[in-house]
């Protein structure tokens, strides 16, 4: 499903703000013609698949924030310690120092359809093999590295949701610290 005419940014960002504030059920078409500044017309010329066609673009645009944000840093030319740096700094700019929820985490536990799923599955694919790359340089084997990777996602996602909860970025900031050990 593609949009009908490539929306501009500014239309997706604002998509992608609710989405990651309300969920994907939580989210209503009110909401995002409001968010966007669009009539519901408009967003179904944008959109002609509706509520889920909108939630596979901001899929695919939060797929292309980790693939050139944490997995270009990842790959990128430079010292471990100065691309674990910018990754931190990267994601303390997208979660608000964890104080923002992660739209991945939203749309994980919600009823989207199977394109969006899949690129669900390959922004998480990709934010892991960022962090997997890192842990391996850092002097990990593989194998544990690849574990270290996944269980420090899911630890950043947990610590995003009891920040949710009880306002407390403790476990987020040790999250990060856990990450900055890799250098």
């Amino acid at each position: 499903m593609r949009p009908a005419q490539a929306p501009s940014p500014a239309v997706l960002d604002s998509l992608f703000a609710v989405f990651r504030e309300q969920g994907f059920e939580g989210a209503s078409l009110s909401d995002l013609s409001k968010a966007t500044g669009l009539g519901r017309s408009s967003l179904y010329h944008y959109f002609p698949d509706g509520k889920e066609q909108m939630a596979q673009a901001v899929l695919e645009r939060a797929r292309t924030i980790i693939d050139t944000e944490i997995l270009g840093i990842a790959n990128a030319a430079g010292s471990l310690k100065t691309r674990v740096r910018k990754i931190i700094a990267t994601l303390d700019q997208i979660y608000g120092g964890g104080r923002s929820a992660c739209l991945l985490g939203r749309m994980a536990t919600s009823s989207i359809g199977g394109a969006a799923r899949q690129d669900l599955q390959l922004a998480f694919d990709h934010w892991i093999e960022a962090i997997e790359k890192l842990a391996i340089e850092s002097g990990q084997a593989p194998a544990h590295a690849h574990d270290f990777a996944q269980d420090w996602v899911a630890r950043l996602q947990g610590a995003l949701l009891l920040q949710a909860a009880s306002g407390d970025v403790g476990p987020y900031n040790r999250a990060m610290d856990a990450l900055q050990d890799l250098a």
